[in-house]
């Protein structure tokens, strides 16, 4: 009952009907009050105008006053209700009556007679009621004058009873309440009715359209009954029903997209090599991919709720580390920073991540996204393709090495023939010293010529590359000459021209060397008959691509080539280039010679050099003519350039100290020995580095060591490692190596020794006295600090 309660007064009808009751009881209740007010009053006029009536009649002189005596005439004019009639004199006299009884007596014997309305002052009508047994009444008292006269002779009075008026004015009134609460009654159902049919049942079908959209029906529709603000409203109900099943249904196909592509995100997540994460804005892992989780959880434990500097991860420097902390804390993205890590097998991998920051809509930090990739192949895949790079760069040098290992051999046989023959010619001559000197510096410029080839086959041998310094070009080329001379058989003729002026560019030595090497065989191999060979170098200037003239081509000028360049050329008279595969010849393993005698690798080795070193090449050939050679290097300033050190012979005399030579070859030990005795100095010798320890542990007790000269490769321990040894014992002494391979063996030593002191094999006497004594004065400066 309480729930039929609560609906019936919760209803939108029984509100409506309750307002429209409240609403049409006020008004009328209003209008009818209004309405029985005047309805009394004019009754109330009414009965005023008609028991005037007599008096003013009888004032004007229409009606006898005689018809106060006459009650049937009274009763015409003043109905039923009238009580009293009179006509009373000045002097209160009653001359007419409707009572008989009353005529001729005075006013004073009528109970209740308002004698104080009766005065000469009155001049007009007067109407007034009075209150009585029987009720209450309406009284009019008429003042009667004569012709001419200022005051009245005679009043006429008439007293109406109004019980009867008011019994048939709260009849009316009845009637009218009656009416009214039919009336109300009636318009309300009426008015109900039409809210019923023209609202309310329009209203209740939209509350259930409502519901029906509530409960997931979104295809339901209204059909608008018209165009007032209900139909509006119903259109506007059937738009939004369609919108929001338009939304619905692509709502739905977007959480059916999102849920693929959740799921898809998922197996990309799981399958992928990458790895993905997420941080909060305190910088901790809040997410990581199943990869990255794995690989960290491995290390460190769970990520998350971590930083990066707490995964176990380690930066391959300490600068790389500390500028990754310095982006995430400015909140900038960054990329490819990289890290390594040891797995339980041991082995060291490396990884690589990018984060990108999240900011919201009003621009707060909210933290980090980012990807991760082991790039450990990666490392590994480059290291091999370096030692590829170094092993076909060797390789190519080594073919250069082998061709030119003919003319290398000519060359020595040359010099130790020479050698020979004048040191035969010497011995022969023993008693003339002059003739004696004269043949000995034949035979130490022969020496020299058999080092120097020696010199260029090192460099040729050496495995580093990129290594570039300033170099002068016109000086590397004239340095190549014996070489190029050896290497081209004398069958070819070689002409050098340098520029007037120095030129410089910053390459690595050997590679420029090696490239004008390798252009030189293929030069000397396209001329099987001979030729001339041409190596030049000038400079050039390169404008921008929008300066240059049309009769620039643009295979000669790269696009993006501008600026100062040294150009090498290198011009030969062989049998040219044909057309049709000069195109192809810097592609690696091209070639035209005949099986066994070249790589094809020797062009396409120059052209990545040449790139690598930002330069570019232009090549001219003609059929029967010959093939030019333009290599184009970016031009540098002068910088410090190694010359060649000037062999002139010094001499640097000991005084007594101790050197002790160790050197697993008996004609090294024996000249450095004679060389240094005859300079002064006290030398001993031993064959190895272990023979050298117990001379140096024995000289203690008597007279100690004061220089160890020692060979850098040696049977057993090497000089170096001897070094570190008796320094370790005896750190006053002073230490000086030797080598035939300075390059490699330097680079060797820096790494072990630092600063030291080195002659290169073969040495002047003056290099060998001046080295001891330089060792003998780092030892002087040691002990004084």
């Amino acid at each position: 009952m309480k729930k039929l309660f609560d609906r019936l007064f919760g209803s939108l009808v029984f509100k409506i009907g309750i307002a429209i009751v409240i609403v049409e009881t006020i008004l009328l209740g209003l209008f009818g009050g209004y309405y029985v007010q005047y309805f009394g009053a004019e009754i109330d006029r009414r009965i005023a105008e008609q028991i005037s009536a007599p008096g003013r009649l009888i004032q004007d002189e229409q009606l006898k006053i005689s018809v106060i005596s006459d009650p049937k005439q009274l009763e015409l004019l003043l109905g039923p209700h009238l009580r009293e009639a009179m006509a009373i004199g000045f002097d209160g006299t009653i001359y007419h009556a409707m009572d008989p009884m009353l005529i001729g007596s005075d006013i004073d014997s009528v109970p209740d007679f308002p004698k104080e309305r009766l005065s000469a002052d009155l001049r007009s009508q007067v109407l007034f009621t009075t209150d009585d047994a029987g009720g209450r009444n309406m009284v009019s008292i008429t003042p009667l004058f004569s012709l001419n006269a200022n005051q009245p002779f005679m009043f006429a009075y008439f007293k109406v009873s109004t019980v009867g008026l008011e019994e048939s004015q709260r009849q009316m009134q009845s009637v009218l309440l009656i009416g009214s609460v039919l009336c109300i009654l009636m318009t309300s159902g009426l008015i109900f009715l039409f809210m019923q049919q023209t609202v309310l049942r329009r209203l209740i079908t939209a509350s259930q359209f409502v519901s029906e959209i509530q409960f997931g029906k979104l295809s339901a529709r209204l059909k608008p009954a018209g165009r007032d603000e209900i139909g509006t409203l119903e259109r506007g109900l059937n738009t939004m029903a369609e919108s929001l099943e338009r939304r619905t249904n692509q709502h739905q196909i977007a959480q059916e997209a999102l849920r693929d592509s959740e799921e898809r995100f998922r197996d990309f997540t799981l399958s992928s090599a990458d790895w993905y994460w997420e941080m909060g804005p305190d910088l901790k892992i809040a997410f990581a991919s199943y990869k990255f989780y794995q690989l960290i959880e491995e290390l460190n434990g769970s990520p998350q709720g971590q930083s990066f500097d707490k995964l176990g991860l380690k930066a391959e420097t300490d600068h790389s580390w500390n500028s990754l902390v310095k982006r995430l804390e400015s909140h900038l993205a960054f990329q490819n920073f990289e890290f390594s890590w040891i797995s339980r097998d041991g082995q060291k991998h490396f990884g690589r991540i990018n984060g990108v920051p999240v900011f919201d809509l009003d621009g707060s930090f909210k933290g980090y996204r980012g990807t991760g990739s082991d790039v450990t192949s990666q490392h590994r895949a480059t290291e091999e393709q370096q030692a590829l790079q170094r092993q076909l760069a060797t390789s190519q040098k080594l073919e250069a090495v082998g061709q030119m290992a003919g003319g290398v051999a000519h060359e020595f046989n040359n010099c130790l023939a020479g050698i020979l023959s004048f040191a035969e010619v010497a011995r022969a001559k023993i008693d003339d010293p002059e003739r004696v000197k004269e043949y000995l510096d034949h035979v130490i410029s022969l020496g020299e010529r058999a080092t120097s080839v020696a010199d260029q086959l090192l460099m040729f041998s050496r495995r580093r590359i990129d290594q570039p310094t300033i170099v002068q070009v016109d000086t590397a080329i004239s340095e190549m000459e014996k070489l190029l001379v050896t290497l081209l058989e004398h069958r070819i003729e070689l002409q050098i021209w340098a520029n007037d002026a120095p030129l410089y560019t910053r390459v690595d030595p050997t590679q420029l060397s090696a490239c004008i090497l390798n252009l030189a065989i293929n030069a000397r191999d396209a001329m099987p008959d001979g030729g001339t060979l041409q190596i030049s170098c000038y400079g050039a200037t390169v404008p921008p691509a929008d300066e240059r003239s049309p009769d620039d081509e643009d295979d000669i000028f790269p696009k993006a080539a501008a600026g100062d360049y040294v150009v090498v050329t290198v011009q030969d008279t062989g049998t040219g280039i044909p057309a049709d595969i000069l195109d192809n010849i810097f592609e690696p393993f091209f070639s035209t010679k005949e099986p066994g005698k070249g790589t094809g690798l020797g062009l396409s080795i120059v052209h990545s050099w040449v790139e690598e070193s930002s330069g570019f090449i232009d090549v001219e050939s003609v059929e029967g003519e010959g093939t030019t050679f333009s290599i184009y290097l970016p031009r540098s300033e002068a910088g410090k350039v190694k010359a060649s050190a000037l062999q002139e012979i010094d001499y640097f005399p000991g005084n007594g100290e101790r050197v002790l030579i160790v050197d697993d070859e008996q004609s090294l030990r024996t000249t450095a020995k004679i060389i240094l005795e005859d300079a002064g100095f006290d030398a001993i010798v031993a064959r190895s580095a272990e023979e050298a320890l117990q001379i140096i542990t024995e000289s203690q007790k008597t007279d100690r060591i004061d220089v160890i000269l020692t060979d850098v490769v040696m049977t057993g321990l090497s000089g170096p490692q001897l070094a570190i040894e008796a320094q370790r014992q005896y750190p006053d002494l002073a230490v000086v190596f030797m080598s035939g391979y300075p390059a490699r063996t330097r680079r060797e030593m820096e790494k072990m020794l630092g600063d030291y002191i080195f002659v290169k094999k073969p040495f002047r006497p003056a290099q060998l006295q001046k080295a001891i004594h330089e060792a003998l004065a780092h030892k002087t400066e040691r002990q004084r600090l």
